[in-house]
């Protein structure tokens, strides 16, 4: 990407990702700095959230772009942009990368299983199957090729003590199949205590 891309960015990517870090704050799925969004905006690059940031109260401005991953990463960017740049680098069709950390999820992840998709009809149609990635070291080369490879098949994915990954088409598609998720993870947690 040359430095004019960089310029070019639609700003109506960048409003849909700050919308999309404030829906997810409203909905509880992502705390104070916790998790991250990105949008690819051209074969190499993607616009991400900046690190440590409040998602819930960004600006368009505050998104960092990586203009090539994993050459030329700002130090502003997420502290999982290697999860980003790893997805985009697998999956060429995935245009948006949402990370955060639900409550159920995170929950149901401690009894060691994944959201069951069967719950709802939605469940089938937007997410399938649900893939797992084991503990590893945030921020880490080694979690960020593990999510890729996980989510190599499908749009979603629990990372074990560290939340949940899902891709889009979209921005809104990323994000709706991570409130999905969610709900998902909420049924599934209900069954097992039932």
């Amino acid at each position: 990407m040359t430095r004019d891309a960089v310029g070019r960015v639609p700003r109506r990517l960048r409003l849909e990702l700050v919308a999309a870090g404030a829906l997810l704050e409203q909905a509880g799925l992502i705390l104070a700095g916790e998790g991250n969004l990105s949008a690819r905006i051209d074969g190499a690059g993607f616009l991400i959230t900046p690190r440590g940031r409040d998602k819930g109260r960004l600006d368009p401005g505050d998104l960092v772009v990586v203009p090539r991953w994993p050459a030329d990463v700002p130090p502003a960017a997420s502290s999982e942009t290697q999860i980003h740049g790893a997805v985009y680098r697998l999956r060429a069709e995935v245009k948006a990368v949402v990370h955060a950390h639900p409550a159920a999820v995170q929950g149901l992840s401690q009894t060691g299983r994944v959201p069951d998709c069967s719950l709802l009809t939605e469940g089938g149609m937007l997410l399938g199957a649900v893939a797992w990635v084991p503990a590893l070291p945030p921020g880490s080369a080694e979690l960020a090729e593990a999510t890729a490879h996980a989510l190599a098949h499908g749009p979603a994915c629990v990372l074990e003590q560290h939340g949940a990954v899902t891709v889009g088409g979209t921005v809104e598609q990323a994000l709706l199949r991570m409130l999905v998720l969610e709900r998902l993870a909420a049924l599934t947690l209900e069954n097992v205590r039932a």
